[in-house]
């Protein structure tokens, strides 16, 4: 395949910035760099805004958006194109895929206790596990990033080792952006050196309610979490609501992340379950003080 144009599924665009997305938009920041003009594009649903590049072409094409855009309209696009796809996100399309595909995690398959509670949940899972299958079957090369992923692969879908690739995530978009201190002005609870900060969300693996314990067990220090979604409510739910110790921050910028990072007592990061695990990294390079993170054979990886 070393004259085959390679189309990169583009609509992690559209979708909200996690790691996944965090690791795409490096990794083709990177490719831009180094690959000849014409041999990489990325292909996006209408209407998606993608960063400038210099030798990757981006290509808006279809009529649909999300899942049924990956599904239907990009192996129309690689059929008539003529190209190889790159998926960086863990889905490729159950048709007409031919190519390389990144899997971050078989979270969905290792770990099927965390996705029991709801009919979503379960769906959700079925999903997964379903293109993580398609992927074992179907792609010419598979990419993860870490050789904890690699061999959960291995174990889970019976890939052979030697069609695998480890691609670390980064963390050099750190330097390029500009610390917000303003963080500390709308939060004035926040001392810099004085609390402990923690990224969270929903997802069982990411252990949100060990950072709740910790607080109410040391009350004498504050507790920043930055994450969307109804954080206090799932604490309203576990009985942990009102704890004076806790900040909840919402969202919060790259400048702030970074800020939050610089100036924390230590880096929280206790998840049961990642196929890397970006934050830490992170905040090594934003220069925390300390970093804990759970005793996992990823985190040690990483």
């Amino acid at each position: 395949m070393s004259n085959t144009i390679w189309a990169v599924d583009g609509s992690f665009f559209a979708q909200r910035l996690s790691g996944i997305q965090r690791y795409s938009i490096e990794l083709l920041a990177a490719l831009d760099r180094i690959v000849p003009p014409g041999f990489v594009e990325i292909v996006t649903p209408p209407g998606v805004e993608t960063p400038h590049y210099t030798n990757i072409k981006v290509v808006s094409f279809g009529t649909h958006r999300g899942g049924v855009w990956q599904q239907l309209d990009y192996p129309r696009y690689l059929r008539q194109r003529g190209a190889g796809g790159l998926a960086t996100c863990n889905v490729i399309p159950l048709f007409g895929f031919r190519g390389i595909a990144v899997v971050h995690d078989v979270c969905y398959r290792a770990r099927q206790d965390f996705y029991r509670d709801t009919r979503r949940d379960r769906l959700s899972a079925a999903w997964h596990c379903l293109q993580y299958r398609r992927i074992a079957q179907k792609a010419e090369r598979i990419i993860t990033v870490s050789e904890f992923s690699k061999a959960e692969i291995h174990k889970y879908y019976g890939v052979p080792p030697e069609k695998m690739d480890v691609v670390y995530n980064a963390w050099q978009q750190m330097q390029r952006i500009a610390p917000d201190d303003g963080v500390f002005a709308r939060n004035p609870q926040l001392q810099k050196g004085g609390y402990y900060f923690s990224m969270a969300n929903l997802l069982k693996n990411k252990n949100f309610p060990w950072v709740l314990r910790a607080a109410k067990a040391k009350p004498d220090a504050m507790f920043a979490i930055a994450g969307g979604g109804s954080l206090a409510e799932e604490a309203g739910r576990l009985g942990l609501a009102d704890l004076p110790n806790v900040v909840y921050l919402g969202y919060v910028s790259d400048g702030e992340a970074k800020s939050l990072m610089a100036n924390c007592r230590a880096f929280l990061f206790p998840t049961l379950y990642e196929g890397f695990g970006i934050p830490p990294l992170e905040a090594v390079a934003c220069g925390a003080k300390q970093i804990l993170v759970s005793d996992t054979p990823c985190m040690r990886e990483v």
